[in-house]
């Protein structure tokens, strides 16, 4: 049997949420089946995973290894390079990689991974104007694709009830083991870490950047007044130098760390007043340390809470009203971890593990060669 061509898309292998879920696809892609290539279209940036990349068996082709090109002169190199490897089937993901693949010859199959619904987060990003135009666009090439998959299953619902599109979902995963809780190593990490052994702390992790509202989060913990809560918040972004200035001695900022999954386990409960995600891998990788959670209210945080209904594992929190977040601290910390703990992590490696992730795009492939 031959083995399936896949080529991913991507702008480059920088450390953010797209490539990682590329990553944790290749990562768990079964080699005696399936042939992978990746191709680049912009200089690596200081946080790539190049070299993470290359201890796969695959085949990496930078494009533009030092300069960017123009549009025009970069799909001119991209449509010779993909003739020339000839793959069974391309997998973008990324809008810059989507509208290319969406020229190349139709022979070969187009897969596009939906990381977030288009909407508020392209408005944020660009102003409204250029944001709905960035919006349509996206929607314009997706539709053209053989299989857009959603990376949550909130995202499919959201094309089914605003475009009446029957989307794919596979949901994201985490390729974090499950960590079996150890009172004494927490401790250690604490200190380590330099937290106070004595606080309950949450943990924000994200760009410090408007749709993650990290200043709402600021604003809601100077106002607590217990000396025993406090929160870690990790990630770099145009807001942390001011936010940093503000904020008082039980509000940890440490910037960009790699040291995330230690963090992790050095917490208690994880916090997300996002305005848009599609699924966050940070809430996965709390899942696998079982922490209980406070999501803001959009549609991929209600996902991952509705799958457990047995037990309360978090709350839903108004994310523009600081008094809302402190109310919802308050009724969080007198829930039993121990019995969240376990449901969570159940749910994890029941669904959002990057080996079932992995599968389920490898199944996809197959069934849209098949078709």
């Amino acid at each position: 049997m031959n083995k399936i061509h896949i080529c991913y898309l991507v702008s480059s292998l920088c450390n953010e949420g797209p490539v990682n879920v590329m990553y944790n696809i290749i990562q768990y892609i079964d080699f005696s089946k399936f042939e992978v290539s990746i191709i680049t279209l912009i200089p690596e940036k200081k946080n790539s995973r190049l070299q993470e990349f290359k201890q796969f068996p695959i085949h990496i082709y930078q494009l533009a290894p030092n300069t960017k090109l123009s549009p025009i002169k970069l799909f001119q190199v991209l449509k010779q390079k993909v003739i020339e490897i000839n793959p069974d089937e391309l997998h973008s993901h990324c809008a810059r990689s989507l509208y290319l693949m969406c020229f190349l010859p139709k022979k070969f199959k187009r897969v596009y991974t939906i990381h977030i619904y288009p909407g508020l987060q392209q408005q944020i990003m660009y102003g409204k104007l250029k944001g709905n135009i960035v919006i349509a666009l996206n929607n314009f090439f997706t539709k053209r694709c053989d299989l857009p998959i959603g990376c949550a299953e909130s995202v499919g619902e959201l094309y089914k009830q605003y475009k009446g599109w029957n989307i794919l979902s596979i949901p994201n995963g985490s390729s974090l083991p499950i960590w079996q809780y150890n009172e004494q190593e927490k401790q250690t990490l604490k200190k380590e870490l330099g937290l106070k052994e004595n606080i309950k702390y949450f943990i924000f992790i994200g760009r410090f950047s408007k749709e993650k509202n990290p200043d709402i989060l600021v604003e809601a913990f100077n106002k607590i007044t217990s000396n025993n809560i406090g929160i870690i918040m990790l990630g770099q972004g145009p807001m942390w130098d001011e936010l940093n200035k503000i904020k008082n001695r039980n509000i940890i900022m440490p910037g960009f760390t790699t040291r995330v999954y230690d963090y992790l386990k050095a917490s208690d409960y994880y916090i997300s007043a996002s305005d848009v995600e599609g699924l966050a891998n940070t809430i996965l990788e709390s899942m696998s340390v079982g922490l209980p959670m406070l999501l803001s209210d959009i549609p991929s945080h209600q996902e991952v809470l509705a799958n457990i209904r047995d037990t309360q594992t978090g709350y839903i929190i108004n994310h523009k009203n600081p008094q809302d977040i402190i109310h919802k601290i308050e009724k969080i910390i007198n829930l039993d971890s121990n019995t969240i703990r376990n449901c969570i992590q159940n749910l994890y490696l029941q669904k959002y593990t990057a080996q079932i992730m992995s599968e389920s795009y490898q199944q996809a492939y197959i069934q849209l060669l098949k078709q």
